[in-house]
This record gives structure tokens, sequence and C-alpha cells, in this order.
């Protein structure tokens, strides 16, 4: 969430930012045994207008730490919305509960953020979680070139590729917005190459790659996409010659245990706007971070390609989280919630685009010393009405951290779970953070499962 000097997206170069330190992340990683636990009896408080013959595996692997349900959860971790916005998430978990080992498409769930999700933290946390327990495998979505080190793979190009963003400083020579979901596309002058490896240090499941797409916006003239692995054999694919905004996708299975993968482009102006590595079942989370980002781009993407980039999939759940980089910047309740409202067009479009899908907003966390940041409470608060308003679910970081002045004391803990910087959490405070909500959204799941019963 590096910050921003204006609200309207206009940001520093990410050249300008001074580049963090490597993270360790070896604390994210620990992970307890797999568990299978029973779902008790719960008293349940859920409004749901129909029952069918959905079956429900009741035994399938739940975390230690996930104990709650809805009425028993702490207030601190609760989330808040709307009956509309609570259907939603219950036909979310409709669709877990429906996936299949034949079905040729997973479910997926989109975690769009700012820095503060970069390196998959949070995100992989949660993809783990749901991965062991309602299947999948892989993390989703990566850009072709990977400018900050992710727990999810290893990544490395090379050759006369350019990576563009819509967040960030703008590339003024760009000149559509065909940016594609994750709001970033790497263009190809002639040849590059991208390489994919397993993190050694990683999720036991982000291991897994059954399948490889590609993503390609504009290709003036066709291209080539080549693919090698250490256990695949050598692949070619064509790229048909389109315009920019065009969505095409390319898709290639991978041999079983496949760790390392390179990928050749070729083509004049080639736009990569995604490499997705995952499963046909089960649960595919992308974890999408944006430097610098408000969170108030999505309307500012060519519409006809962002839909056509989603419409194909099966998504469940679209998670939001944004807000910290405004906080600086913003000077009164009023321009908090012009914010808000901006924010709220943005929940409005993706609605329109996948109506059925849940939506949740995670607040900004707690930043700097208590006090040091007089509007983040009204900044966490407007974006809560505002999720709310608009039949959207809104999660409260900061209240689940402790509250105000608990970014101090996270950062005192031992291991520390926040970085000196105030804004960032460590590896393992992000893992605190992804358990946290995870615990949120298996209690509702629980009472949900009661209520089924």
């Amino acid at each position: 969430m590096y910050l921003a000097p204006k609200v309207d997206e206009h940001f520093k170069s990410e050249d300008e930012v001074v580049k963090e330190e490597i993270p360790s992340w070896s604390e994210l990683l620990e992970e307890e045994e797999d568990s299978v636990g029973v779902v008790e009896p719960l008293a349940i408080d859920t409004i749901i207008d129909s029952i069918d013959t959905l079956i429900i595996d009741v035994n399938r692997f739940s975390p230690s730490y996930a104990t709650h349900n809805a009425s028993t959860l702490p207030d601190s971790l609760k989330l808040k919305g709307s009956k509309i916005a609570f259907k939603r998430l219950y036909g979310f978990f409709e669709k877990l509960e429906s996936i299949n080992d034949s079905d040729n498409v997973p479910l997926e769930v989109f975690h769009w953020g700012d820095s503060q999700i970069e390196g998959d933290r949070i995100s992989g946390v949660l993809r783990s979680s749901w991965q062991k327990s309602w299947g999948g495998s892989g993390p989703g979505l990566i850009p072709a070139i990977q400018t900050i080190p992710s727990l999810s793979v290893r990544q490395e190009h090379s050759g006369n590729m350019i990576r563009h963003t819509r967040f960030g400083q703008l590339d003024s020579t760009i000149t559509h917005s065909a940016y594609g979901p994750m709001a970033t596309f790497c263009t190809v002058k002639g040849e590059g190459q991208t390489i994919v490896n397993t993190n050694p240090s990683g999720f036991k499941l982000n291991k897994v790659w059954p399948r490889v797409k590609f993503y390609i916006s504009g290709a003036p003239l066709g291209g080539n996409i080549t693919l090698t692995g250490n256990k695949t054999p050598y692949k070619a694919f064509n790229i048909r010659p389109a315009k920019s905004g065009n969505h095409q996708e390319i898709e290639a299975k991978l041999h079983e245990g496949e760790t390392s993968i390179s990928i050749g482009f070729e083509g004049y102006n080639l736009e990569v706007t995604g490499i997705e590595l995952g499963s046909n079942a089960g649960v595919q989370l992308h974890n999408i971070p944006m430097r610098g980002s408000a969170g108030i781009l999505f309307t500012k993407l060519d519409v006809g390609h962002f839909q056509k980039s989603l419409n194909d999939r099966k998504i469940g759940l679209m998670i939001l989280q944004f807000g910290g980089n405004v906080v600086p910047y913003i000077k009164d309740k009023a321009s908090a919630k012009r914010y808000a409202h901006r924010f709220s067009k943005q929940l409005d479009y993706l609605k329109s685009i996948v109506p059925d899908a849940a939506i949740i907003v995670i607040g900004p966390s707690d930043m700097g010393s208590k006090g040091f940041y007089p509007m983040l409470a009204e900044v966490v608060e407007s974006l809560e009405v505002a999720a709310i308003e608009s039949d959207c679910l809104f999660w409260d970081l900061m209240s689940a951290m402790g509250g105000e002045g608990s970014m101090m004391i996270w950062s005192e803990e031992k291991p520390k779970l926040a970085s000196p910087d105030l804004v960032h959490f460590t590896p393992k405070g992000a893992r605190i953070v992804g358990e946290k909500f995870d615990i949120s959204i298996r209690a509702e799941y629980k009472s949900w499962v009661e209520w089924r019963h």
C-alpha cells in the first residue's frame, strides 16, 4: 500500500519507491498437520429463500483454528452486510459444496488489493486452506513479468518485454485501457521468455500445476507461444492476429509433477495479460496486488475486454482490500465519504459483470502509531457504509487487529507481526490476518451448513 499523493490514482512511479528487503516466508508457512473435523450442531441465524438437494460433506478438512460459528464469533471478526450480501455469500458456499472432481472449470476467487497483499500475503493462506477443503491446486493468475518476489512461484523473464500497469504511473504511449483483470499487461516486442518454477518454500498445493493458460489481448501480426518443462515436452501454439482489446485464451496440459516451465513469446507488440497455473476443478484463488492503488481503477479498464476476461470464468467470490493509500491524504469526513462513494461505483460495476458472485470489502489495517493518521477511522467507517449500501459484505481489518494503535503493538510482538514502517505486515503478521479472515468466513459457513442440515 505504498502511500500515494492523490486519491485520483495518479501515483509515484514504482521506480521511485524504495525497494523493500525480500522477506522470509518461513513464518507464513507454519502449516499445522491436516485435520478433518466434523461440524458440530450449531445455533444459527441466517436467511435463505429455498432448500435444494445439495449434499454437504461435513467431514472435509477444517483448520484447527476454525472453531466458531456466526453466533459465537467475536464482534471484531464478524462480517457485516445486508441480507442480499449474505445471501450471495451463501450462494458461494453452495458453489463450494457443488464442486466435483469431474468439473472442467474451477470455482474462482479474485483477491484484489494494494501492496498489503504483495508476494501472495494473506491470499496464500486462504488459498491453501480452501484448496485443502474443497480441492484445486496452483496459484492462479500471475503476470508475465513479476516485479515482486512471491510465495506462490519463483519467476524470471528475459528478452524484449515491457510491463505496463493501470495503477501507479501510467505509460502515456499506451492508447487503450485493455489491461485485463490484473490491471497489468506485458508487451513483447519481438521475442521474450518467462520462466516459472515452483517455490520450494511455498504452500504444497501451489506446487501442483495440471495445466497452464495464456491470455493475450493485442497481437497486430499474430504470434507464437512455445512451452517446455522439466517433465512436459515441447509444445507450440499460434496466436491469431487481433487488435488490442481482444481476448484470446490458450490452454496447455502439463505433465504430472511439473515444477518448472519455460514460456517463449514471439510477436510484434504482442500483449500478454496473464499466465494462469492451476487445476480444472476445485478452488482457484488469484492474488492480484496493485501497489499504490486506491481501488478505484476498475471502471477505467476497457469495458468490453474486462467483461470478456471474466465472463467465461465461474467466479464465486471477489475480495477487494483497499483504502490504506488514501488515508494520509484524507483531511475531513467529507473527503472520506467522497472516496467511499467513488469506491462504491467500483462495487456496482463489478456486480454488473458478475451479478451472482459474493463481494467482500476488507477495510484498511491500522497504520502508524496511535493517532498518527487521525482520519483512518473515518475512511474505515465510510468504506463500511459504502460496502453495505452496495449490498456487499465488509470485514473490518483494523478491528480484527485490535483497533486503533494495534499496528504499533503488532510491531513490538516477538516475532514481529508488523514492519518498521507501521503500515505493512510481516509474513507472520500476514499469516495471522489470513487466518483471522478465514475464521470469519468459516464461521458463516458452519452456521450455513447447520442450517442446511
